[in-house]
């Protein structure tokens, strides 16, 4: 395995918690990046990112890499995969969450359209408290009310050192 390329502007430490447990990683802010054979790509929004335009960024530089990523994971948004009803959307992310919702929609059906290897890992909102966390498959409900920075940034290395959740939306919340 190569690189993992973490992309993200985000204000908290979940880049640095990833770059702890997995070896070789590297923190890049934009899609503008050359990837080497074996590198996998860790895209790390925040919810409220434009991520339906960023993904086109993401497309861009599949496209013009000699090597494209082994595969990609993305951090998302519950809603996105029949988990979340509006009222659990709204309180979780406010008014705006339904938007967001459809956004994170839309980039992760672009990121399937690549046809490479990769992980959606929808996320409750994050603290930077140590939680619980259950791993929960597409299609079931996500409820709980956050989860921890460091039990999110463990099932990041599993999505990215591993094949265990190849292909698959999973949830990751507190309960």
């Amino acid at each position: 395995m190569g690189r993992v390329v973490i992309v993200e502007h985000r204000q908290d430490r979940l880049a640095a918690e990833i770059m702890k447990v997995v070896d070789d990683a590297v923190v890049a802010t934009n899609f503008k990046q050359t990837l080497k054979a074996g590198d996998a790509l860790c895209w790390l929004p925040l919810p409220n990112e434009p991520v339906d335009d960023e993904v086109q960024d993401l497309v861009t530089m599949v496209d013009h890499n000699i090597f494209p990523p082994t595969k990609i994971v993305m951090l998302s948004i519950p809603g996105t995969a029949d988990d979340a009803d509006d009222q659990q959307i709204v309180k979780w992310f406010g008014s705006k969450g339904r938007s967001w919702v459809m956004a994170h929609q839309y980039a992760v059906k672009m990121i399937d359209e690549l046809e490479l290897p990769y992980t959606i890992v929808r996320a409750v909102p994050l603290t930077n408290q140590d939680t619980t966390s259950i791993v929960v498959p597409e299609e079931h409900s996500l409820t709980g009310s956050q989860v921890g920075i460091n039990q999110v940034a463990q099932v990041l290395k599993t999505a990215l050192t591993t094949d265990r959740y190849r292909n698959q939306s999973i949830g990751v919340t507190d309960e």
